[in-house]
């Protein structure tokens, strides 16, 4: 009888030693997860948005060079336009490829952030009035165009490149910066003038845009390079205004004020330089005693800009 009784015991007791060990199993599993699922939070919250940040960062530096290649290639294709006279109308062409998005942190954040890149959505045009006695010669009227990339982050601060007359131009809450500067030279002769070289760049090609968060390619083609304006035929110069209109007068006026110190010429005194409303700018080269303007060359530069095969994407 007594022994009966101890087996039942025994077997109460195995089944409760049974139940204990697998509530503490899940127990523990649970604990496991909690933990797992707070520290994948707390990665989320505070270090993911960082992680994405220098992602994005490092992607708008891709994009840089790309438009900073954009512009050697631009550059490449204007002087073989204008050297080789045999390459007008048989239409020189380059593609240049752009990474359109990035910023992707993998597992944790694999979207892409996207941007949008756009040809002659944007004006951009340049006058440039030659004078002699205060008359002016002979106005020249350049409509540059220009082509412009505009980012969409989701957390590094969104900025626009800009290509426009030759210039490279950074763009970033209302203000800009020239990152790579255009064909406009200042050099003092021996006597002490002054001679003035301005290449223009036209971009040609119909309005359009393509968005998206991959690739994709912008077609430059050289159309025709032309002499507009040369002193030396016209006959003598005193002065001359060049005014741009355009959406970064900032990058503009920093760009050459800093021309004209380099070349010595004194602000006030030798020219004028100052903004236009809120997308113009204005240069003025004025004689003075010792500083004159011995001669002006404007040249001009056409190039065709067509996105990816000339349609319009977007994803």
């Amino acid at each position: 009888m007594k022994t009966r009784t101890n087996k039942s015991r025994e077997k109460a007791r195995k089944s409760l030693f049974n139940s204990e060990s697998a509530g503490a199993t899940v127990i523990a599993a649970i604990l496991l997860l909690s933990i797992i699922f707070t520290v994948l939070a707390v990665v989320r919250t505070e270090y993911v948005p960082q992680w994405k940040t220098d992602a994005e960062q490092s992607h708008m530096s891709e994009v840089q060079n790309d438009m900073a290649e954009l512009k050697s290639t631009a550059d490449m294709v204007a002087l073989s336009t204008a050297s080789d006279q045999n390459s007008l109308g048989n239409g020189f062409s380059v593609t240049v490829p752009f990474t359109m998005g990035g910023g992707e942190i993998p597992v944790m954040e694999p979207s892409k952030s996207s941007g949008t890149l756009s040809v002659n959505t944007e004006h951009c045009i340049m006058t440039i009035n030659p004078k002699r006695l205060s008359v002016t010669n002979d106005t020249k009227i350049v409509d540059c165009g220009g082509i412009t990339y505009y980012s969409n982050n989701r957390q590094y601060m969104d900025q626009v490149f800009r290509y426009e007359n030759g210039a490279l131009i950074l763009a970033q809450d209302n203000k800009s910066l020239m990152r790579q500067v255009p064909s406009f030279n200042m050099q003092k002769t021996k006597e002490g003038n002054y001679t003035v070289s301005i290449q223009a760049i036209e971009m040609k090609g119909k309005a359009d845009s393509v968005s998206s968060n991959t690739d994709a390619s912008l077609r430059l083609t050289g159309i025709s390079a032309e002499k507009l304006y040369d002193s030396n035929e016209t006959g003598e110069i005193d002065n001359f205004t060049c005014a741009i209109i355009t959406n970064y007068p900032d990058a503009w006026v920093s760009y050459l004020n800093e021309t004209a110190g380099n070349a010595e010429l004194e602000y006030d005194t030798d020219y004028e330089l100052g903004k236009m409303g809120s997308d113009g700018v204005y240069f003025s080269f004025h004689p003075t005693g010792s500083k004159n303007l011995d001669r002006l060359y404007i040249s001009k530069s056409v190039i065709q800009a067509e996105l990816g095969a000339g349609g319009s994407l977007n994803i």
